[in-house]
């Protein structure tokens, strides 16, 4: 009997559908761009073979309890009211319903598997927290971080912590959890990310990659740019659309600048802002950029460069330093916070914005000015092009390299709960609850069998986006999967990218999409070969130090004069040049070895 129930077991999980989330590629939530990507027909068929090995193992663990189908005929391992933790660390803090033990998706969850998970955010800085929960070994159940791989700061705190034995190594669980189990698979994440940084000592996982795309249909759009008030053109007599070069657009904002616009309060105007610690300031450069997925690239003596020793890095970063030194550039923007930036946008105060579209057209639905001053509604202003005149799109290599991630600390009190709470979440009737909620309470579904929000709702939503989101998510509704979804499958499952996104996601959005499509680079990315080098974690740490280079950069850009500005990025250069005895050289001599060893390289 006992055979007869693996086998029809084995069988539905061969027809089960898997993983994703709810999030929006341009929801006002992440800081963060995220190059989605899919696999290929052997990735699929991978995929496969994990989730009927998986599902056995979830099979043998139920004959020991309950356990918990659902309609899809996944099996879930049901557990005894575990309560969990789970830190979001991301500096921003992270929203949750007031009571997250007892909202509706969360009781319903605890009905189904028995675990609950409550979250926490923070307002510091990701790796000084990561380095705080290290030291002192204070750590919740589970934690989702930034893990963009190579040399990014928090990457670094990550490995060593997990070769040091202070997180699960998780490599042998995932599989035995199907609804997760495709994140490893090469086209969701890129074989550099998986052999470069996923795979630590000994072939150890400590990572589940999130917020990765589990089809071609749910590569997140993330509509970065440049966007300006759209009274402003209008006063001034020029088409924003025809502005294609940085250049172009400084001679823009100057004419803004001089113009004399008033906020919706009648106070003076700054000309242009970002969001938190400056991001992303460098959408103002754009055209100084090439269309590329490194920072390397080929001369045409068949040398491998760098980007940051380059002429075009002076100057680029020269062009930042004029918006400053011409009072276009908001001087208070490379330490303010989100908030002060959205406020900054949603008063009308700053004339231009940049980074994601849809954390400006929030920040103008929050205070109001969306719709009691439209003439002021902020539209995209290009796109830029990249240097070579080509139309900016957005890069994507073949599956992630670099994502956020869920690391689980051995101090978790049931990874099994952890992984099979994250297991449903990932399945796609969980991500319809935690998404969508009730069917007949808040969704009901279409004539192709696709929830959609119902019309009260919906109605709702497009006159008030914030106050539906609150209001959902004091119910449980939505919040939850914007940080635990895996490799996302919403449109291929439901038609769409999360709730409302076919009958109320804001037109201008729609739009813009269609001017910054994703663009897939095939090929192996030249700086997944990096790490090869002898003694690379070292001289990585040095070399790819981001705050160092902040130091110099933001000194510069609030120099006195040109020349001075341009010394002290000619000293930063100088410093990578000469530091640890001319090490620089020495790794851009084995980058030069290295491009020859395969035949895909792209850089």
């Amino acid at each position: 009997m006992k055979k007869k129930a693996m086998a029809l077991l084995l069988s539905a999980a061969m027809v089960a559908s898997v993983l994703t989330g709810c999030g929006s590629g341009d929801g006002g939530n992440s800081s963060q761009p995220a190059e989605e990507s899919r696999g290929g027909d052997q990735g699929a068929e991978e995929s496969k073979d994990d989730g009927g090995a998986a599902d056995e193992g979830q099979a043998e663990a139920g004959d020991d309890g309950e356990y918990y189908v659902d309609e899809d005929g996944n099996k879930y391992k049901k557990f005894d009211d575990v309560q969990l933790k789970m830190l979001i660390c991301w500096n921003g803090g992270f929203k949750t319903a007031d009571d997250q033990y007892n909202n509706d998706v969360a009781k319903a969850i605890r009905d189904k598997i028995g675990v609950t998970v409550e979250f926490e955010g923070i307002n510091m800085s990701e790796t000084e927290k990561l380095n705080q929960m290290f030291a002192t070994g204070d750590m919740p159940d589970m934690i989702n971080a930034p893990y963009w791989g190579g040399s990014a700061g928090e990457t670094g705190v990550i490995k060593k912590g997990g070769n040091e034995g202070r997180l699960i190594d998780i490599k042998d669980l995932v599989p035995n959890y199907p609804n997760i189990a495709d994140a490893y698979d090469i086209g969701v994440i890129s074989r550099k990310y998986l052999e470069n940084d996923i795979e630590q000592e000994n072939g150890a996982r400590y990572v589940l990659p999130t917020e990765v795309a589990g089809s071609k249909e749910d590569i997140a759009l993330w509509c970065y740019g440049v966007f300006v008030r759209g009274d402003v053109p209008e006063a001034l007599g020029i088409d924003e659309k025809s502005i294609k070069t940085s250049e172009d657009l400084l001679d823009f904002m100057k004419k803004a600048r001089d113009y004399g616009f008033k906020d919706i309060n009648g106070n003076d105007c700054i000309v242009a802002t970002t969001y938190h610690n400056g991001w992303s300031y460098n959408d103002y450069a754009a055209s100084f950029d090439e269309k590329k997925l490194t920072s390397y690239a080929l001369d045409e003596n068949g040398k491998v460069t760098y980007n940051k020793l380059s002429e075009n890095w002076v100057n680029k970063n020269l062009f930042i330093w004029e918006l400053v030194h011409e009072n276009i550039l908001d001087k208070e923007c490379f330490t303010q916070t989100d908030d002060r930036g959205k406020e900054k946008v949603g008063n009308g105060t700053a004339l231009f914005s940049c980074a994601q579209y849809g954390i400006t057209v929030d920040a103008t639905k929050m205070t109001g000015l969306y719709d009691t001053h439209p003439e002021m509604r902020y539209i995209p202003v290009g796109p830029l092009n990249y240097q070579d005149g080509s139309p900016l799109v957005q890069t994507e290599s073949e599956g992630r390299s670099g994502s956020p991630a869920i690391i689980f600390p051995t101090t978790c009190s049931n990874i099994d709960a952890a992984l099979t709470w994250l297991d449903y979440l990932n399945s796609k009737e969980g991500t319809k609850l935690v998404c969508y909620g009730f069917e007949g309470d808040t969704y009901e579904m279409n004539d192709q069998g696709q929830p959609r929000m119902n019309a009260d709702l919906t109605k709702r939503y497009g006159e008030n986006q914030e106050a539906v989101k609150e209001e959902l998510r004091e119910r449980g509704i939505m919040y939850m999967a914007s940080r635990t979804y895996v490799a996302k499958k919403n449109t291929l499952w439901f038609g769409e990218p999360g709730p409302f996104e076919a009958d109320a996601l804001d037109p201008y959005i729609v739009e813009y999409r269609k001017l910054r499509p994703a663009e897939i680079l095939p090929g192996y990315a030249i700086d997944a070969l990096a790490p090869g080098f002898e003694g690379y974690e070292e001289f990585s740490q040095w070399a790819f130090d981001g705050e160092k280079e902040n130091e110099y950069t933001q000194r510069a850009y609030f120099a006195d004069t040109e020349e001075e500005a341009r010394q002290i990025l000619e000293d930063y250069q100088e410093y990578l040049r000469t530091n640890d005895g001319g090490k620089m050289q020495e790794f851009l001599d084995y980058m030069t070895e290295v491009s020859t060893s395969r035949d895909d390289i792209v850089y």
